[in-house]
């Protein structure tokens, strides 16, 4: 486990790094373990919220798309907080620019209607549904070398999380196992997927299991905060230009704009 002063030094050096827009480099052997790594980024997140003058306002879960996973040669998921102001309603505009890379994932986004800390069940989740949406999560992965990719290095940095784009809600009774969702760029379809690729094969066993995680961190997920549960396919990298309608099945679309 980590002193205090070694977490704090090594979220100050994310920090910087991001000021710098460098390429994102893994650090797995500064890291002893995955809690260290989420202590790590809680203490860069509190940095992020100083210099945005904000707060916590969502969660995302990375790496619980067996797909995803597979693709990175990851076989544990990690949480990651997302900022308030990084909190979008759709149609929403990015500039790609402003990344060093730029990424979205096509994901569902749940928010609760009471605050819940694990261990839940699945039937848990449901019942305390506020509601779902259609969503993206808007990527910077500084042009990480994706096949030296690590768990601990990924959680350290946020997940990568820059913020999510939320469509309308759903109605909520949607069986959200299994469930398929499209991308369509330029209106052409390009992408299709399933929730099956997600943790227990349903975004609210995504949701559980975060609830799990807090759990054992003695932390909570907040009511009305949006949760977005994972990619349904893999990371797309669209540049400007671009125009993303994704839908899950039985859901409002959620827009994208890339200039």
């Amino acid at each position: 486990m980590l002193a205090q002063s070694d977490v704090q030094a090594l979220a100050r050096d994310i920090f910087d790094q991001h000021e710098r827009r460098e390429i994102f480099k893994a650090i797995p052997e500064r890291i002893p373990t995955v809690d260290d790594a989420h202590d790590i980024q809680d203490a860069y997140v509190a940095l992020l919220c100083a210099k945005f003058k904000t707060t916590v306002g969502g969660y995302k879960i990375a790496l619980s798309s067996k797909q995803t996973r597979d693709w990175l040669g990851i076989h544990e998921p990690a949480a990651g907080q997302v900022l308030a102001n990084r909190i979008h309603t759709s149609p929403h505009t990015v500039k790609v620019a402003d990344y060093v890379r730029f990424s979205a994932e096509l994901e569902t986004c749940v928010v609760l209607d009471k605050d819940m800390a694990g261990p839940v069940t699945v039937e848990d989740v449901r019942r305390n549904l506020r509601s779902i949406h259609s969503s993206y999560e808007l990527i910077e992965d500084r042009a990480a070398d994706l096949t030296k990719l690590d768990a601990k290095s990924l959680a350290s940095d946020n997940s990568w999380n820059a913020g999510i784009v939320i469509g309308p809600p759903a109605p909520l009774d949607l069986d959200l196992a299994n469930r398929p969702g499209t991308l369509k760029v330029n209106g052409v379809l390009t992408e299709r997927g399933t929730t099956a690729e997600t943790i227990g094969g349903d975004p609210l066993a995504v949701v559980a299991w975060l609830a799990g995680h807090f759990g054992k961190r003695g932390q909570t997920i907040k009511a009305g905060y949006p949760i977005i549960t994972g990619s349904i396919v893999k990371s797309q990298f669209y540049g400007a230009g671009n125009v993303l309608e994704f839908a899950m099945d039985g859901m409002p679309p959620v827009i994208l704009n890339l200039v």
